[in-house]
């Protein structure tokens, strides 16, 4: 497999799931995330979704991007550290620098809110390791989705592989024509990135003109009743697994109605 591409190619539990299931899991399975904003329960909310990524057997999609996860979670939570306002009087300030203050309470909410969006990322992580284009095209179609939209959100994620494998490609003939992109000043590499632009970009265009003439000529727009060759049946195992999605999301709504994973009255 490509290791531009997330999608892993395997038999597990949630690649079996109906197109429909996953769909609406994905969503349902962000309530969780958004209804507590204390960071223990933001850490339970990220166990459950390495949990699901390690049933997808799709781990090794997390080793690929845990570098960019981690700088993330580190920026949130000290931009949540440095910028949140409304906290109480009384709560302990922990550091000053110039008009910036954090205080105990501000930190421990910016921990959850970079707990927050990484378990987020990691839910759909989850999604996109185990759902192929076409069947989230196929889901789609079938909730009621127009084909041209339903097929323009598949092609999305196929967008950015293929747009790092073009820049990859780019990067590889430059160099053989003896493009040096490292060593020297930073503004000389950056002036060297420069002779990267216009054909990355040509390509970028290229494809796209192509993939436009492509769907034209399979009648992406042509009116009439579609047929479709992938038909997946739902089983008693999506409607289990919804049930339990949705009770999930209820306990969660439940619980913060009760005051339980509040740290700040708000979301």
């Amino acid at each position: 497999m490509n290791s531009q591409f997330l999608f892993v190619d395997t038999d597990s539990p949630i690649h079996r799931l109906h197109p429909i299931t996953k769909i609406i899991g994905l969503i349902v399975l962000f309530v969780p995330a958004m209804a507590f904003n204390r960071p223990e329960a933001q850490l339970v909310v990220l166990g459950l979704a390495v949990l699901l990524l390690g049933i997808a057997h799709s781990l090794v999609n997390l080793r690929r991007l845990y570098k960019f996860l981690l700088v993330l979670l580190v920026m949130s939570a000290l931009m949540w550290a440095l910028f949140l306002r409304d906290v109480p009087e009384d709560t302990q300030l922990l550091a000053t620098l110039g008009p910036l203050t954090i205080s105990d309470v501000s930190l421990r909410y910016g921990v959850a809110m970079g707990l927050r969006i990484t378990a987020l990322l990691i839910f759909g992580l989850v999604f996109i390791s185990s759902t192929k284009p076409e069947d989230f095209t196929y889901g789609l179609r079938r909730m009621g989705v127009p084909v041209t939209a339903s097929v323009a959100l598949a092609l999305a994620f196929r967008l950015v592989p293929t747009f790092m494998q073009t820049v990859q490609t780019v990067t590889d003939a430059q160099r053989a024509r003896g493009l040096r992109l490292h060593g020297g000043s930073l503004l000389g590499r950056l002036r060297r990135y420069v002779h990267l632009i216009v054909p990355v970009m040509g390509y970028a265009l290229r494809r796209a003109d192509d993939l436009s003439r492509a769907l034209e000529a399979r009648g992406l727009s042509a009116p009439g009743r579609r047929t479709e060759y992938f038909r997946p049946q739902a089983t008693w195992t999506d409607a289990t697994v919804l049930l339990v999605v949705v009770a999930l999301a209820a306990t969660c709504i439940y619980l913060r109605i009760g005051g339980y994973g509040e740290l700040l009255p708000r979301l």
